[in-house]
């Protein structure tokens, strides 16, 4: 019998009074690993007044404290290294060595955030810096909490995702509202657990799982001060209907397409592709979907890229340590993935490799001869898809990066770095990658998407600045 897990509320783990529960069901066998409660709109309203009550105290505790706290997580997290690790693996399929770097990152982005607190400083401004005014005023502007932030995690990254919006929020003294994803929620709860260990005191932050109802309820509510959501662009542009006047920082889907330019080293493309493709089989938001490229390219490419796939992926189960790529989050998102596939296929597209599925396991697939317009590059696919778009001039690459809905990130591939860097110029994406695949890390970079792929900057520096706000005293000093 798989177990009924606890929400976590003023320092307490406590069942909901709903019965209702939804199944955590691991992608790897179809095994239920879990019951996660359904709360109500009574329990949520309680679990944010509490956190409300508390918001003085939290405010007022050292931020020395606060890291301390942060970093003694950080430490608990690496402790529990392989507890965690297995539990990544079984609850979203994500192969043991991308499992595993999760859990390092996590611990080791807690710390950085500990360090980067003493960096997030205010300043001190004279009135006679600007034309017309004499010296009779000085502000005093100091970065002050937002309140209440809404953390709203995916399940692709079900740790590391939820430390990079719950660790900076409690350094500048905010307290949280985690709702972590269904798939995801027990990697979620065992977060929460640690933070209680390390010493979080009771009612700085609530640990919410529930449906649609019950994340519409959160997106309004009153008392929420930010919303930092990481998911998919349609979910993304939901929230934000929803919200009002709350500030937003949000990553949504990438869709990001890489240029090859024709003197690219082909070798050391193809080793960026198959990693940037297919890594956790696709499902980032990071992930390369389509390649832009000229005939004569995509011609050499090609061949080196199918060897490289077949080289370097080993597809199976994730608990075998020897295999690198494991299934889907679930058998609907298989089906969707093989849904694209047929369709850009019939539509004119050829599959070079790949295609098959049997249950959430389906194999990195190639495709050339894609359009633009086809669904499988129009719109974010979360699996192992890499489709080529042949194109006749530098100019239909920048365009049809330009003209889609996301913007993320864009790989570009050559020798020529000053190229590189006059292409990247006129790509409008958040970042631009040169002989590299798409990334989120060094997390200190910035990190942010334009158009359907986010609002907001994100980075450890550019988090935390972004969980606070300027608070001016102005000292009015006469004649």
């Amino acid at each position: 019998m798989p177990p009924t897990y606890k929400y976590f509320d003023g320092g307490e783990w406590k069942y909901s009074a709903n019965k209702e529960t939804m199944e955590v069901v691991s992608p790897v066998d179809n095994q239920t690993l879990g019951k996660i409660p359904k709360l109500t709109k009574s329990e949520i309203d309680g679990g944010i007044t509490y956190l409300s009550d508390k918001k003085k105290m939290w405010t007022e505790t050292p931020v020395a404290e606060r890291v301390k706290i942060i970093r003694l997580a950080a430490d608990i997290l690496r402790h529990h290294e392989h507890f965690f690790t297995s539990l990544i693996i079984r609850e979203i399929g994500k192969p043991y060595h991308e499992a595993k770097d999760e859990v390092v990152r996590s611990a080791d982005m807690m710390d950085y955030f500990g360090n980067e607190a003493i960096n997030l400083k205010g300043e001190e401004i004279e009135s006679s810096m600007y034309p017309g005014y004499n010296s009779d005023k000085i502000a005093f502007v100091e970065r002050v909490p937002l309140g209440i932030i809404l953390a709203i995690s995916p399940f692709n990254y079900p740790l590391n995702l939820a430390v990079s919006k719950i660790a900076p929020a409690l350094i500048t003294g905010n307290l949280v509202v985690f709702k972590p994803a269904t798939q995801g929620a027990l990697t979620g709860f065992h977060l929460t657990e640690v933070l209680r260990l390390a010493g979080l005191p009771d009612g700085i932050i609530f640990t919410v799982t529930g449906d649609k109802e019950a994340v519409s309820f959160l997106i309004s509510h009153k008392e929420i001060n930010q919303i930092a959501f990481t998911g998919s662009s349609e979910t993304g542009e939901s929230l934000a209907k929803q919200s009002g006047m709350v500030p937003l920082l949000f990553e949504c889907g990438g869709n990001n397409a890489a240029i090859i330019l024709p003197d690219a080293n082909l070798h050391n493309t193809a080793t960026e592709l198959v990693s940037g493709a297919f890594s956790y089989s696709g499902q980032r938001c990071t992930a390369i979907k389509y390649v832009l490229a000229y005939d004569t390219v995509i011609e050499k490419l090609i061949p080196i890229l199918v060897k490289k796939t077949q080289e370097k992926i080993k597809m199976g189960d994730p608990r075998n340590q020897n295999n690198n790529f494991g299934p889907l989050i679930s058998a609907g998102a298989a089906d969707t993935v093989e849904k694209r596939i047929y369709l850009a296929k019939i539509s004119g597209a050829g599959i070079i490799t790949g295609g098959k599925r049997e249950g959430n396991y389906l194999e990195p697939t190639i495709i050339d001869h894609a359009k633009p317009n086809m669904e499988i590059v129009a719109v974010e696919t979360f699996g192992p898809i890499l489709s080529f778009i042949r194109i006749r001039s530098m100019r239909d690459a920048i365009d049809i990066i330009n003209q889609s809905k996301y913007g993320l990130q864009t790989s570009i591939f050559t020798e020529d770095e000053g190229a590189g860097i006059k292409l990247s110029r006129q790509l409008n994406v958040g970042s631009v990658q040169i002989n590299g695949k798409p990334q989120r890390g060094p997390d200190h970079f910035p990190f942010t998407g334009v158009k359907a792929s986010g609002t907001g900057v994100q980075g450890v520096g550019y988090t935390m600045k972004a969980m606070t706000r300027p608070k001016a005293t102005v000292l009015n000093k006469p004649g």
